[in-house]
């Protein structure tokens, strides 16, 4: 049975343009060494205010709308971009390696992960999937993106052709010791099978990696990350009880949003 909070983000609108490759860059304190890739249609305010996002961070990115798009080919030119630009900040600020943490939250594993895998930097993945082709095509979440691009002509066959060598599963063999997986059991925006498929390349890829398994599903998955990514960063003890009260509000005044964003 569906959480209440992944009923309602199952049933939210998807962006009417999935065409668009522009993306929206927060950036935060210069002297960090966190990035973020926050999950699909998701603003920032939003994913700072639900806990998505507790760490002080260099930059942190909102997903374009084109990375979970009808149009297999813009898919991965989306994900490029926010590489590029992460690439271009990083050699700016001189970080490489393992000075480098990255995380990636639901789609935004997406680049998150290829990133980390071109930097050899430590990477903090919360609830992805094995392959991005399979995802689209067999997650309730995207039920719309698959009949738009069915309309178009498009099939599996084209995402898997267009996004080949871009999915997690096939960038995870040159991040850093010390990353992190945290997934959700009972997350039903990530199938079964692509959650069975991330955790063997993981073992395959990742032998000193870290797998956390939460009895969660995806919006608690996200916030529980929350204390995990605070224990990488030897913040504080992870915690493994749920300590989010319901229900609660995701708005946000403009007093705090300046606060939030200012650099």
């Amino acid at each position: 049975m569906l959480d209440l909070i992944d009923l309602l983000l199952l049933r939210r609108g998807i962006p009417a343009d999935d065409r668009t490759l522009t993306f929206r860059r927060i950036d935060g304190n210069p002297t960090s060494k966190v990035l973020y890739f926050l999950p699909w249609n998701t603003p920032f305010a939003i994913a700072r205010r639900a806990g998505f996002t507790p760490l002080d961070f260099l930059a942190c990115y909102e997903m374009p709308s084109a990375i979970v798009g009808a149009e297999p080919s813009l898919c991965v030119q989306a994900m490029q971009a926010l590489v590029a630009d992460a690439e271009r900040l990083l050699a700016e600020k001189a970080l490489l390696g393992n000075d480098i943490l990255i995380v990636g939250l639901s789609a935004g594993t997406y680049p998150a992960t290829y990133l980390a895998n071109r930097m050899h930097a430590r990477l903090c993945s919360v609830a992805s999937a094995d392959r991005a082709d399979l995802a689209i095509w067999e997650s309730p979440a995207t039920r719309l993106v698959r009949h738009r691009a069915a309309k178009k002509g498009f099939g599996l066959a084209d995402y898997s052709a267009a996004l080949f060598g871009s999915h997690p599963e096939q960038n995870l063999a040159g991040i850093a010791p010390g990353s992190l997986f945290v997934v959700g059991r009972y997350d039903p925006f990530v199938p079964a099978p692509r959650l069975a498929g991330l955790l063997t390349a993981i073992k395959r890829d990742v032998p000193r990696g870290q797998v956390v398994q939460l009895s969660a599903g995806h919006f608690k998955t996200l916030v529980m990350s929350g204390a995990y990514q605070r224990a990488l960063l030897g913040l504080q003890r992870a915690r493994k009880a749920w300590q989010v009260r319901w229900p609660f509000s995701v708005s946000i005044d403009k007093s705090t949003l300046s606060s939030l964003t200012s650099s």
